[in-house]
């Protein structure tokens, strides 16, 4: 598995030379990220990265067809949006050799460039939402951000949704980020169909992806994790997670499956949005709604 060591230090100062390393994000996935900028620009570094500002260098290791699809379709969707509420990509290479040796590299390393969002994680400061007008509005922009991915023409699900994964601006604007595990509605998957789960973080997955049901992975699996946060923003706690102790992937999966919350009403939300958020995070994808719009409307109408 890939970390930050002084010889991956090493690797992109031999393939950046004028990228100043400034701070590492903490490690998440398959891949180490890195803050920074470039203070000039060499022959062999990117056209205009002198210009970029502080970005965000994002390197990983394709061990295997599954990583490879996954970093390649982040890369190319991240390539063709044109929104504020996703991160700008500057760059993309795979490097293939060893730049010190000229060894063929096994595995490749695949390398992406973003901008750097002043911003916090919505994790550092979700208590902040803590009425149900600021959890309403979070959610309907929310919602308007991903239809940009639901409504692709590949019909995408980000899979991954959770307060690490949500950025807010100073003026409060949401970016969403890390679209390493998208998914296409409707495409075979290119993990193995027999692992007992698909790819999740378990305290913010969907039953379906608790059971590694991929015919049922919908824009809906996005709208369940979306109900999760908002529970989370009104109760003050994850609805999933058991206490304080030590948590356990499979005892959190099968609390996402089995284990019913108390509606929201107890924490002071009103009837109407407890039983929306209630129908996002039904069980059975069947009974979350049946479109978008329905639930903009729902969520219009509070406003």
């Amino acid at each position: 598995m890939l970390a930050d060591t002084l010889e991956l230090r090493e690797f992109i100062k031999i393939i950046y030379p004028s990228f100043d390393l400034h701070s590492t994000a903490k490690a998440s996935g398959q891949r180490v990220v890195y803050f920074g900028s470039f203070h000039s620009r060499l022959d062999i570094e990117p056209n205009n990265c002198d210009s970029w500002g502080e970005v965000v260098l994002k390197i990983s290791e394709a061990t295997s067809r599954s990583s490879i699809s996954y970093l390649q379709k982040e890369i190319e969707i991240l390539k063709s949006m044109d929104s504020d509420c996703f991160p700008k990509l500057f760059f993309d290479e795979v490097i293939t050799f060893d730049p010190l040796t000229e060894e063929p590299l096994n595995p490749m390393r695949i390398i992406s460039i973003e901008e750097k969002i002043e911003s916090q994680t919505l994790t550092d400061i979700i208590r902040s939402y803590n009425s149900e007008d600021k959890v309403v509005s979070f959610l309907i922009e929310m919602l308007s951000a991903l239809r940009l991915l639901w409504g692709h023409t590949q019909a995408l699900v980000h899979r991954d949704l959770k307060p690490d994964n949500i950025l807010v601006r100073k003026d409060g604007r949401l970016v969403i980020i890390d679209l390493g595990i998208l998914r296409q509605e409707g495409v075979k998957g290119v993990t193995n169909s027999f692992n007992a789960i698909g790819p999740c973080t378990p305290c913010y997955a969907s039953p379906e992806q608790a059971i590694n049901d991929k015919k049922n992975i919908s824009f809906k699996t996005d709208v369940f994790a979306l109900g999760i946060i908002c529970y989370e923003m009104l109760s003050g706690k994850n609805p999933f997670l058991d206490g304080d102790g030590e948590q356990y992937f499979d005892d959190i999966l099968e609390r996402v499956c089995e284990f019913q919350p108390p509606p929201l009403e107890i924490y002071g939300a009103s009837t109407e949005f407890s039983r929306i958020v209630g129908k996002m995070m039904s069980k059975e994808p069947f009974k979350r709604y049946r479109t978008v719009e329905i639930l903009l409307q729902d969520l219009e109408a509070l406003v």
